[in-house]
C-alpha cells in the first residue's frame, strides 16, 4: 500500500512538473505599422480569429502613429516577453532590421506581413499580392477613370515604406502604356488622413489642370477623396488607391472614386498567425505550392526565390460591390 502511494506521488509530481509544457500555447505577435486604423483593425480581427482557429495566443501591439523608433521599442519589449513569433509591417525596412536579427538570434521565428523588411533575416514575408499586380492594377484603374489622359498626383503615405514605394514603381512602369498621362507629383501624407486632406488641398491649388490622383494607402485614398470633395472638384478631379471599403464606400457613392483596389485585410492577418504557427510546427513551406488554409477565401502560395507566401490576386472594388464588403 505504502509503495502504490509512493508511486501516485512520483505521477502527480510529474505531471504538475511537465504539463505547462503541454498546455503552453505558442505566442504569436504582429506588429503593424501603427494601431487604430481600420486597415490594421481588420488584419487584427483575422489575426485573433486564427489563433482561436489554432489554439494559440495572438498579440497584436503597435505605435499609435507610425513612428519608427516607437515600432522597434515594441518589437524588443516582445523579444524580453520571451515570444515564439514575431510578424511586423515595418515602417522602416532598414532600421528594423538590428531588432529582428536581435529576436531572430533569440530563437524567435521573425517574419514580416503587409510590408516587407529585414530580407536576410525574416523567415517568411506574408505578402497581400504580387507587388506588380497591385501597381499595376492601381494604374490601370486611375486611367481608366481619367479616360487615359491629363496630368494626375500620387499622395502616399510614409516615405520608407518598402510596400508602397514598390507600387509606386510598378505604377511608373505601367504608365508607359498611357503616353496621354503626365505625372505631376509625389507628396506624402504620413499615415493620417487629415493630413492627407491638406497635402491634396495643396495640390489642387499648386496643379490648376490635375485630373485625377492616387491615394498610396488606406488613410491617403479616403483622404485626397474628401480634399476632393471639400473643394468642389468632384467630377472634375477623380480618385483611386488603396484602401477599405468602410472608408472608401462614401465617395464611391459620390462619385468622387469609380474605383479602388485592395484585398482581404482580415484574410491577411489570419494568414500572418497561421503562416507562424506552420513554421513553429516544424514545417517548410514548398516553392509553388498552394496552401488549403481553412479560415480565408483563397488559397495562398509560396514562392521560394522570396520567400514570400502571397494571399492571392489584388481585388477591385465599385459600385457593383461595395456594399458586399463593408464589413472591413
Amino acid at each position: 500500500m505504502r509503495k502504490y502511494g509512493i508511486f501516485l506521488i512520483v505521477i502527480v509530481l510529474f505531471v504538475l512538473a511537465f504539463s505547462p509544457m503541454v498546455l503552453a500555447k505558442y505566442k504569436i505577435a504582429f506588429v503593424p505599422k501603427l494601431i487604430g486604423i481600420p486597415y490594421f483593425n481588420a488584419m487584427e480581427e483575422g489575426g485573433k480569429k486564427a489563433a482561436q482557429d489554432l489554439d494559440v495566443e495572438f498579440i497584436y501591439t503597435g505605435p499609435v502613429t507610425a513612428d519608427v523608433a516607437k515600432q522597434i521599442e515594441i518589437v524588443d519589449n516582445l523579444i524580453t516577453q520571451g515570444v515564439d513569433a514575431i510578424a511586423v509591417a515595418p515602417n522602416d525596412p532598414a532600421a528594423i532590421t538590428p531588432v529582428l536579427k536581435k529576436a531572430k538570434e533569440k530563437g524567435i521565428v521573425v517574419m514580416t506581413s503587409d510590408t516587407d523588411g529585414a530580407e536576410d533575416i525574416r523567415d517568411v514575408f506574408v505578402n497581400q499580392a504580387l507587388q506588380d499586380e497591385i501597381g499595376y492594377t492601381v494604374m490601370d484603374e486611375l486611367a481608366k477613370a481619367m479616360n487615359e489622359e491629363g496630368e494626375f498626383a500620387i499622395v502616399s503615405c510614409g516615405p520608407t515604406a518598402w510596400n508602397l514605394n514598390t507600387w509606386i514603381l510598378y505604377e511608373l512602369q505601367r504608365l508607359a502604356n498611357y503616353p496621354k498621362m503626365k505625372l505631376v507629383t509625389i507628396r506624402y501624407a504620413e499615415e493620417d488622413v487629415q493630413m492627407a486632406i491638406n497635402v491634396m488641398l495643396d495640390l489642387i491649388n499648386a496643379f490648376p489642370n490635375l485630373k485625377g490622383v492616387i491615394g498610396q494607402c488606406s488613410t491617403s485614398a479616403p483622404g485626397v477623396a474628401e480634399a476632393i470633395e471639400q473643394a468642389g472638384k468632384s467630377g472634375q478631379i477623380v480618385a483611386t488607391g488603396l484602401s477599405v471599403p468602410s472608408m472608401m464606400a462614401k465617395y464611391v457613392k459620390s462619385g468622387t472614386v469609380k474605383s479602388f483596389v485592395l484585398w482581404n485585410p482580415v484574410d491577411l492577418g489570419y494568414l500572418t498567425v497561421w503562416a507562424a504557427k506552420y513554421l513553429l510546427d516544424g514545417n517548410q513551406f514548398e516553392d509553388g505550392k498552394e496552401y488549403e488554409v481553412s479560415g480565408i477565401s483563397t488559397k495562398p502560395r509560396y514562392i521560394a526565390k522570396d520567400r514570400m507566401l502571397v494571399l492571392g490576386p489584388p481585388k477591385v472594388f465599385d459600385a457593383s460591390n461595395i456594399d458586399d464588403f463593408m464589413f472591413f
